[in-house]
C-alpha cells in the first residue's frame, strides 16, 4: 500500500508518494485557483503514470492521504469569502470592530491617515438579540427566539451565505448558541452556521467572536472544496483515509474539520516544522530555522531545542485568530513575487505575486518580471528541466521582462536580475532576524532547513547574509507537501 502527502499551494500542487519499497517519489502540477481539485488530481495522475497505472488503479492502492492547503488563508487574505452575517448578544455587535482599541497592526501608532479596520461583517449585518448567560454558566435571560428568527430572516433576505452565532459567555454554557444554530438551520438547512463556543471555547469576547467570524467567512468555500475532493477521490477508487492538515500541526478527517474551517488556516505551512525537526534530528541538530519559500509566500519557524513553537496570538491579515497554531510567521516573498518601482524610484520585489495564473513571465503567460525570471536570467534555474521537464520555460520572454523593469532605472538585464535576487533575499532574511530577535535568539546559533520550490535556490544567499553556518536542503525540498 502507498501513502501520499499533498500540498496545494498558491502556485504549485506538490505530491509525495511513499511506496511499498520505502522509496519517496515527488511530483508537481500547477495549482488551479478556480478549482483546486483539478490541480490535486493532476499531481496524482503524474504519480500514477510514474507507476504505470491508471488513476483509479493507483488510488485503489493508496492507504492514506495527508492533505495540506492554503485555500482558507488565501480566501481570507484576498477577501473572497462568504457573505457573512453575525447574530450576537444585544449590545455587543461592535466588539469585533472595536478590537480592544487596537488601531493598526503594522504601521506607526501615530499615523492618523491609516484607514480604520474593516470587519469581515459590516455593521448592518451584525444583529443583536435578547439573551444573557453569566460567566459562571448560569442563564440570566432566556434566548428570545422571536428576535432570533427575525434577525436570521433579515440576514437571509440580505443574501448571507454564512452566519456566525456569538453570544456572551457561551464558553461557560453553549446552550443558547446551540439552540440558535438549530433554529437557523431549520430556517435554512443549506446555510453554513458556526457557533463561537464550538470554535473557541475560551473567555475574551473579541478573540472568540473574531475567530468564529473568520471561520464562517472561509467555511463555505473550504467545505465545498473538501467535499468535492472527498467525492472525487471516492469516484476514482480511493478507499483509504483522507486527513487534513490543521493549523496546530495535527491532522483530522474531513468530517471533523469542515464545521471548524478556521483550523485549516496555515494548513500547509504548519507541517514544515515537523519535517525540519525530523531532519535536524538525523544530523543531531535541534536549533533549527525551518524556511519554506514557495511561489507566493515565505514561511519561517524558529525551533529551539527541538520544540515546535505554537501560539494563540495570531493575526491573519488584519483579523484576529485565537486558536492554537504553529507559530509560522509569513511574508509575501516567493518565486512569483513581482518586481516594481516605488514612488522614490527604488526597485522593490513583492508582496504582489504572479501566482499560478498567469505566473512569472518565464511560464509563457505573464508580462511582468518575477523572482523566478531573475533566477532564470542568473542561471540558477535550468531552462530545459523545470518541473521535471513538464514546463518549458520561455527564456526570451523572461529576459525581456527583466530587461523592461531595469530599463526604467537605466540598469542592464543582469544588474536588474541581481538586484531582484538580493532584494527578495533581504526581505526573507529580515523576517528571520525579526522572529529570532523577538524571541531573544542569536540567528547564528541555528541551522537553516530549506524547503519549498524556491528554497534551495535562495537558502545559501540568506544564510550568508545572516552568518548562519549550516544549511540543510532535503532531496525533496522542492515538493513542500507536508514534510
Amino acid at each position: 500500500m502507498k501513502q501520499l502527502t499533498i500540498d496545494v499551494g498558491g502556485t504549485f500542487t506538490d505530491c509525495l508518494v511513499l511506496d511499498d519499497s520505502g522509496q519517496l517519489q515527488r511530483f508537481k502540477a500547477a495549482t488551479t485557483p478556480d478549482d483546486p481539485t483539478r490541480g490535486f488530481f493532476a499531481a496524482v495522475l503524474k504519480a500514477a503514470a510514474h507507476y504505470g497505472e491508471t488513476l483509479d488503479q493507483f488510488l485503489g492502492e493508496v492507504e492514506q492521504i495527508i492533505h495540506g492547503t492554503t485555500l482558507g488563508t488565501n480566501i481570507l487574505i484576498t477577501e473572497r469569502g462568504a457573505e457573512v452575517g453575525m447574530i450576537t448578544t444585544k449590545g455587543f455587535r461592535d466588539s469585533i470592530e472595536m478590537r480592544r482599541g487596537i488601531k493598526n497592526l503594522r504601521g506607526s501608532m501615530f499615523d492618523v491617515f491609516i484607514a480604520p479596520y474593516k470587519p469581515l461583517v459590516p455593521r448592518y449585518r451584525r444583529l443583536g438579540v435578547e439573551e444573557r448567560t453569566l460567566c459562571d454558566g448560569k442563564i440570566h435571560t432566556a434566548l428570545n427566539e422571536q428576535e432570533l428568527r427575525a434577525a436570521a430572516r433579515k440576514l437571509l433576505d440580505d443574501g448571507c451565505t454564512a452566519i456566525a452565532i456569538c453570544f456572551l459567555h457561551s464558553y461557560a454554557n453553549g446552550e443558547h448558541e446551540r439552540k440558535a444554530k438549530r433554529i437557523v438551520q431549520e430556517m435554512a438547512p443549506d446555510l453554513y452556521v458556526t457557533t463561537s463556543h464550538e470554535i473557541l471555547p475560551v473567555w475574551r469576547e473579541f478573540e472568540r467572536f473574531s475567530t468564529a467570524v473568520v471561520s464562517a467567512y472561509i467555511g463555505p468555500a473550504v467545505t465545498r472544496y473538501a467535499r468535492k475532493l472527498q467525492s472525487g477521490l471516492k469516484d476514482h477508487g480511493f478507499n483509504g483515509r483522507l486527513l487534513m492538515m490543521l493549523a496546530n500541526g495535527l491532522v483530522q478527517v474531513v468530517d471533523g474539520c469542515v464545521d471548524r474551517a478556521v483550523y485549516l488556516l496555515n494548513s500547509g505551512p504548519a507541517a514544515a516544522p515537523s519535517a525540519a525537526t525530523y531532519l535536524g534530528g538525523l544530523h543531531k541538530r535541534n536549533n533549527l530555522l525551518s524556511m519554506d519559500m514557495g511561489g507566493t509566500s515565505f514561511d519561517v519557524c524558529v525551533i529551539r531545542d527541538g520544540e515546535i513553537p505554537t501560539t494563540t496570538e495570531s493575526w491573519v491579515g488584519e483579523h484576529r485568530v485565537a486558536i492554537k497554531m504553529v507559530d509560522v510567521p509569513t511574508v509575501g516573498a516567493g518565486g512569483g513575487s513581482l518586481a516594481w518601482i516605488d514612488s522614490l524610484g527604488l526597485l522593490r520585489v513583492g508582496p504582489q505575486s504572479a501566482g499560478a495564473d498567469p505566473g512569472p513571465a518565464a511560464y509563457g503567460k505573464g508580462q511582468d518580471a518575477a523572482v523566478t525570471d531573475a533566477d532564470l536570467v542568473l542561471g540558477y534555474i535550468p531552462a530545459d528541466y523545470f518541473l521535471g521537464g513538464d514546463i518549458k520555460l520561455d527564456v526570451a520572454r523572461s529576459h525581456e521582462a527583466v530587461t523592461r523593469v531595469g530599463g526604467r532605472l537605466n540598469m542592464t538585464k543582469d544588474q536588474t536580475a541581481q538586484v531582484m535576487f538580493t532584494t527578495i533575499n533581504t526581505v526573507m532574511a529580515n523576517l528571520i532576524t525579526e522572529v529570532c530577535t523577538k524571541k531573544g535568539h542569536d540567528v547564528r546559533d541555528f541551522t537553516l532547513v530549506a524547503g519549498g520550490g524556491a528554497g534551495g535556490i535562495h537558502a545559501a544567499a540568506i544564510a550568508k547574509r545572516l552568518s548562519i553556518p549550516t544549511v540543510i536542503v532535503p532531496r525533496v525540498a522542492a515538493a513542500s507537501a507536508n514534510g
